[in-house]
């Protein structure tokens, strides 16, 4: 049975020397990418592999060099039996542990994710072969198996865009060539002869429309998790090209990076390839893409256990929808694309966008959504408001304020430095833009009272200052351009900081960290009002009891906190050192204007 030459054993046992059980056997006991280029040509035989094929595909995985032994079994072996091995197999992989994005070395043992690609490589051989009366249940079952072991790499999700090139049905375009990147769409050849299905049977009519929404379905979980692993930065790019004069001179800007860093290329050229699929799939009307956002009656793994027998049984993706709108939008901005631009307004289009994807968990995990979903709200509204695309249809203050609140809080608690940026820019638009100058006034001074985050008040006061300049520029005779205004906000805004003085040491340094951009935005406010331009504005006596309440204590707080600071300097950074100082000499110069 064995034999010391393990490519003589497998040849004196080749069937029908031994039965194909035993010859399965005496593969296993041999298997080496030594024996490989001998099976590979034993292979060649249909029968032999209609025979063992499927069940060489686990020995064969973890084989360096196996590839050729792997496509042979997909284009001769039993194409139903081999699926279910191949997905089976894909079960098995954790691509979270594997990290680099590089081909394994030649000669090494494939990872899981060389082992994905691979799987994926074999089902784009196999199910155009499948001749059954039924082929989306194949396809379903291996799509699921596909979507639950990808993880969004970049090779992952090339090779995803091969299989879904090769299987689809009806025009396809030749992938977009890649700008600068070292990343190749692999490609499935089926130039070489495959062979029959054994079991053939004529297609039903209705399973074409039931595969290509399968198809529809796959392509946008893929760009879902694609987009919410790689950063595209839709919103801070459109920001820059709405507002080139805004870009730091000297400074790359997000769109050069991604023009010319090739890792921001390849993560532009996959998205694109994706969306280009969508588009010749037939996913290009924005009222299906809108359904599929707002439809909460189904999601993916209904078909886990049932095969779909209808297109409607099959969802797209919420998000991924989202991401093809907010390409679509973004390619004809950026790359001047002459895809059609949706029918939008910021109410109550953009408002139903963001109820519906941003707070689902409650307004105190605002910001804490995919990173993608964020980038692709804010990039809508951004071009929304740049258009002038504000109201529709009928506006209710609720609904403003609440629009608000929620692109206020994105701008307080995302990690992201850009996307805070873009949701204080747009927040601060859409403010501006409604007519009624109490309702803008209300939501100032609501932040101010209400909000816990010291950033977001800090915005708060910054919109005050805003529509002061606004009112006055525009000599309007609102609450802006009188003593309203103030004197709505000053509870808010100059709050009593004499609680500051009973603080120990720690939590009086403490406080005065997390609360500087608050009060950095309050003195330098202060200040901007002080101004003999503004006097119309502040209320009568409001100085000196701002000196009294606010800035006073602040005053002392300070200085106590600054000495501290400055004797434990080994222990404490730096920047509350600058922070406290530049504070204090804000105040200082706030005092002195108050009491000229």
């Amino acid at each position: 049975m064995a034999s010391a030459d393990p490519i003589t054993a497998i040849t004196v046992s080749l069937p029908p020397a031994e039965d194909y059980l035993m010859y399965l056997t005496i593969l296993e006991y041999n298997m080496s990418p030594e024996i490989l280029p001998t099976l590979e040509g034993f292979l060649q035989d249909p029968e032999l592999t209609q025979h063992i094929g499927w069940d060489l595909i686990h020995l064969l995985l973890p084989q360096p060099g196996a590839e050729k032994c792997l496509t042979t079994i997909a284009r001769l072996g039993n194409p139903r039996e081999v699926i279910l091995k191949v997905t089976e197999e894909l079960q098995k992989l954790d691509l979270e542990s594997v990290e680099e994005e590089g081909e394994t070395p030649p000669g090494t043992t494939p990872n899981d994710l060389d082992g994905f690609c691979t799987l994926v490589n074999l089902l784009s051989i196999l199910h155009p072969r499948i001749k059954t009366k039924h082929p989306s249940r194949f396809l379903s079952t291996s799509l699921m198996a596909v979507l639950t072991a990808f993880r969004p790499s970049n090779r992952a999700t090339l090779a995803l865009i091969a299989f879904v090139h090769t299987v689809f049905p009806g025009k396809k375009r030749p992938p977009l060539p890649g700008r600068k990147s070292s990343l190749q769409i692999p490609t499935s050849s089926l130039t070489d002869q495959t062979a029959l299905d054994p079991e053939a049977q004529d297609e039903d009519p209705a399973e074409s429309a039931i595969q290509a929404k399968l198809l529809q379905s796959f392509v946008t979980h893929v760009l879902e998790e694609y987009v919410n692993a790689n950063t595209l930065e839709w919103a801070a790019r459109l920001q820059e090209a709405f507002e080139p004069r805004k870009v730091v001179a000297g400074r790359t800007s997000l769109g050069e990076a991604f023009r010319e860093e090739v890792e921001l290329q390849t993560r532009d050229t996959i998205v694109g390839q994706l969306v280009a699929i969508a588009r010749d799939l037939g996913l290009t009307q924005y009222p299906v893409l809108f359904d599929a956002i707002y439809n909460t009656d189904s999601h993916p793994s209904e078909y886990e256990t049932e095969y779909p027998s209808t297109p409607g049984d099959i969802p797209l993706s919420q998000a991924g929808s989202l991401f093809l709108i907010t390409s679509f939008i973004f390619s004809s901005i950026i790359f001047g694309s002459q895809m059609a631009a949706p029918e939008l307004s910021i109410f109550p289009d953009h408002a139903k966008l963001v109820k519906h994807f941003i707070g689902t968990n409650g307004p105190m995990n605002i910001g804490g959504e995919e990173t993608g979903v964020i980038d692709a709200i804010l990039g809508i509204g951004l071009w929304l408001e740049h258009h002038n695309h504000f109201v529709s249809g009928p506006l209710e203050d609720e609904d403003f304020l609440q629009h608000l609140q929620f692109l206020s809080l994105l701008s307080a608690n995302n990690p992201s430095p850009t996307l805070r940026y873009a949701a204080h820019t747009l927040t601060s638009s859409i403010l501006h833009a409604h007519p009624v100058d109490r309702l803008r006034l209300t939501f100032i001074t609501d932040t101010l009272e209400e909000c816990p985050f010291e950033t977001l008040k800090g915005s708060a006061v910054s919109w005050l200052k805003e529509e002061i300049i606004t009112a006055q520029e525009r000599k309007s005779h609102n609450a802006f351009d009188s003593t309203v205004a103030l004197a709505a906000a000053q509870p808010y805004l100059f709050p009593d900081t004499s609680s500051l003085a009973s603080a120990d040491d720690m939590e009086l340094i403490q406080e005065l960290e997390q609360s500087f951009p608050f009060h950095m935005s309050v003195v330098n406010f202060l200040y901007f009002v002080g101004g003999k331009q503004y006097t119309h504005v502040v209320p009568t006596g409001m100085m000196s009891v701002v000196e009294e309440i606010y800035l006073g204590p602040l005053r002392t707080a300070q200085q106590k906190a600054l000495k501290l600071v400055e004797a434990e300097s080994e222990n404490s950074s730096g920047g509350s050192v600058v922070e406290l100082q530049l504070l204090g000499d804000r105040i200082a110069l706030c005092s002195a204007q108050i009491n000229d």
